[in-house]
């Protein structure tokens, strides 16, 4: 049986993002958009392998917090979401981010 997810913002984007060897951050450009509210909600799926993270803003290394695939993360408050920094851990994952507001 999968994990339930209830959402309680209103989602007005989404994305998929490449996780490699150097720090990734989400998407300026799709969870701020020009003359729109930014995101201040962020659902992040992982869906192919390992990543280590942190939103503080702080560059993702091997000591982030670690979430495997399948995993759900998700982000509170538009700090948290442009703060998010991701790593892989073995080999290059993919996320799967929904943004609301």
């Amino acid at each position: 049986m999968g994990m339930e997810i209830v959402l309680s913002r209103s989602i007005f984007t989404e994305e998929s993002i490449t996780v490699g060897v150097t720090s990734v951050g989400l998407t300026a450009a799709t969870f701020a958009p020009a003359n729109a509210i930014e995101a201040r909600y962020a659902l992040i799926t992982v869906e192919t392998d390992a990543i280590r993270w942190y939103a503080s803003g702080t560059a993702a290394d091997a000591s982030g917090h670690l979430t495997n695939n399948g995993d759900v993360i998700e982000l509170q408050g538009n700090e948290n979401v442009r703060n998010f920094r991701a790593i892989r851990v073995t080999a290059n994952a993919t996320i799967r981010v929904s943004y609301g507001r």
